[in-house]
């Protein structure tokens, strides 16, 4: 019988709250930038942030499959023990692999929207924002990661997008758009899960 408690800590609360603490880290993390570079325009510094996004991004790529990635294949993983094709749970790596090519493909073939909605819609992102935005959201999944949180990485990265924003002045971020996303946050998980009840049913009638 599933722990309705751990459920809460481990897996509702984090997915709530991590867009939030992205947002509130990100926006602490660029204003102590801003203060450390505060003699220097922006025009002077921008080169050598666009060229430390290069890492941002790397960072941030790697704890993205870190947390995402390892949320289906720990599903795979227990699938194939229910079904006896495992013993103990060791995830194997073609199913590792399986799910990184398949996170990879989807990305490339449907996830261009998304990508505009946040490196576009949300604010204009200048290189050492971009920088703070993807080192403060790699840094919200790593230690999610660590602990053994399951997030998403696109919460993250959006709240981290929105507080880098915030710091330059309210009207940098648009809001509606914002709003609009953090309606998605709040209805993902109720649905996914009428959603899947309603699929789990059907496959019981038949």
């Amino acid at each position: 019988m599933l722990n309705k408690t751990a459920i809460l800590n481990k897996v509702v609360l984090p997915m709530l709250a991590s867009p939030v603490i992205a947002f509130l880290f990100s926006f602490i993390f660029i204003s102590l930038v801003l203060r450390l570079f505060l003699r220097f325009s922006t025009n002077k510094i921008n080169p050598y942030f666009r060229k430390l996004q290069i890492v941002s991004s790397l960072f941030f790529s790697i704890n993205h499959g870190a947390n995402d990635g390892q949320k289906v294949v720990g599903i795979l993983t227990a699938l194939l023990i229910q079904e006896g094709l495992l013993l103990t749970f060791s995830p194997p790596l073609w199913v590792i692999i399986l799910v990184q090519l398949t996170i990879a493909i989807g990305t490339l073939f449907g996830g261009w929207k998304i990508v505009k909605t946040v490196a576009k819609k949300i604010t204009h992102l200048r290189p050492y924002q971009g920088f703070c935005a993807e080192t403060g959201a790699a840094i919200v999944l790593y230690v999610s990661s660590v602990m053994g949180f399951p997030v998403s990485t696109t919460h993250a990265i959006s709240g981290s997008i929105m507080g880098v924003g915030a710091t330059r002045r309210t009207s940098a971020v648009h809001w509606k758009v914002a709003r609009g996303i953090v309606i998605a946050w709040f209805l993902t998980m109720p649905l996914s899960a009428i959603l899947s009840a309603g699929v789990y049913y059907l496959i019981t009638l038949l």
